[in-house]
């Protein structure tokens, strides 16, 4: 028996060795806290949660619309995460369900698996790749909001397993916590003022610390990403005629549970357009989905505006925090335009707010100074410097 024991020892030796450095940096920077945990954290006390190895965030803000009961969302991917409580004139209204979903069929089983009473205004971020996609893609389940894929085990093992592999590719950072980050959970949010705020929305506190580094605005990495055309930059030779049934599906949906339909095709850089542009003909969900769509929400006596050119917006390349990500700001006139075209909206949004920031922000990417910023700069001087 002692034998066994002892052998036992010496195989578990090596694994401990390993797991042990592992679990002290995930429950150091709380990156495996339970779901409750982070709800309460985030809602009682608005600690970001800004996680680096595990992402559970679809079941966080499932948790959290239970608790708080919007009436207003915006759902989409992270495309939509820049739009924040304070654009409404009821702040405690709206809540921001960015990255809840990360496909089109996603769409209804969000809308059926949401707990508590629907919202009355939904604004739908509809990313163009969305309807690039096979047969087979629109077959695959939608995402689980199940509290399973949230448990603490599940997570232990996910972050651990992401933490080796990080480590191996020596992308592991390590630092100080930040002063104000007390109450903040995860590695990303505690070292760089990065996660989701209370109302949803993302803070890319990494990002306005490097705003002053001039290649970011080339997108050099987005548009290789295009060059190399797979993944949500793959080339299509149409738009598949059935992700627009099932689009038309998810607003009878929204109609049967008197949910008011707001939706847009979210901005790319301008720089990144211009390159699509150079094969215009193999991207046709980025110039002829708008085209489409259109009809389908004009016969539901819905909005649907396309926004891709950020340039459309009266907005700049700076006005970014990536090729394919919209700023703050960029938002603030997304939705000023977006109020024009729909009356219903409009009279949720504070006009004044919006309009005033637009003047005033912090500079091209916050609306007011929340993290410093290595090179702060007004979205027009940004034309006249550079």
């Amino acid at each position: 028996m002692k034998k066994f024991i002892y052998k036992s020892e010496l195989f578990f030796l090596p694994i401990a060795v390993i797991l042990f450095p592992a679990w002290i940096h995930l429950t150091g920077h709380r990156e495996i806290k339970s779901v409750s945990e982070m709800v309460d954290q985030n809602q009682k006390n608005g600690g970001l949660i800004g996680l680096a190895y595990t992402d559970p965030m679809h079941l966080v803000k499932h948790a959290v619309i239970e608790r708080r009961q919007p009436k207003i969302i915006a759902l989409g991917t992270s495309r939509v995460l820049p739009i924040r409580e304070r654009f409404f004139t009821q702040p405690q209204l709206f809540y921001n369900c960015g990255r809840s979903v990360g496909k089109l069929q996603d769409l209804i089983g969000f809308i059926n698996s949401y707990p508590g009473e629907k919202p009355q205004i939904m604004l739908l971020g509809l990313d163009q790749d969305f309807f690039n996609v096979e047969d087979e893609d629109l077959l695959r389940p939608s995402r689980s909001y199940s509290w399973q894929d949230g448990t603490y085990g599940t997570r232990l093992s996910k972050g651990t397993k992401a933490l080796l592999k990080s480590l191996r590719d020596g992308e592991v950072t390590t630092g100080n916590t930040l002063p104000v980050a007390s109450d903040y959970i995860g590695r990303n949010a505690r070292l760089y003022q990065e996660g989701y705020r209370r109302d949803g929305s993302y803070c890319y506190g990494r990002t306005f610390r490097q705003v002053g580094v001039k290649s970011k605005y080339d997108f050099g990495n987005t548009i290789r990403r295009i060059d190399k055309g797979k993944g949500r930059f793959a080339t299509a030779k149409s738009i598949n005629p059935k992700t627009l049934r099932q689009l038309a599906d998810f607003l009878e949906c929204c109609k049967n549970n008197n949910i008011h339909v707001v939706a847009f095709l979210p901005p790319y850089a301008g720089k990144v357009y211009d390159r699509f542009g150079q094969d215009a003909g193999s991207y046709p969900h980025v110039f002829d989905l708008h085209n489409q769509l259109k009809p389908l929400f004009v016969s539901h006596g819905l909005v649907c505006e396309d926004y891709s050119d950020i340039r459309s917006l009266g907005a700049n390349d700076f006005e970014t925090t990536d090729g394919f990500h919209g700023s703050e700001v960029c938002y603030l006139k997304l939705l000023n335009k977006l109020s024009k075209e729909d009356k219903v909206l409009a009279s949720y949004l504070d006009q004044s707010y919006i309009e005033q920031s637009i003047v005033g922000a912090f500079s091209a990417r916050q609306i007011v100074e929340e993290v410093p910023e290595n090179d702060p700069k007004h979205p027009i001087r940004n034309l006249e410097e550079r």
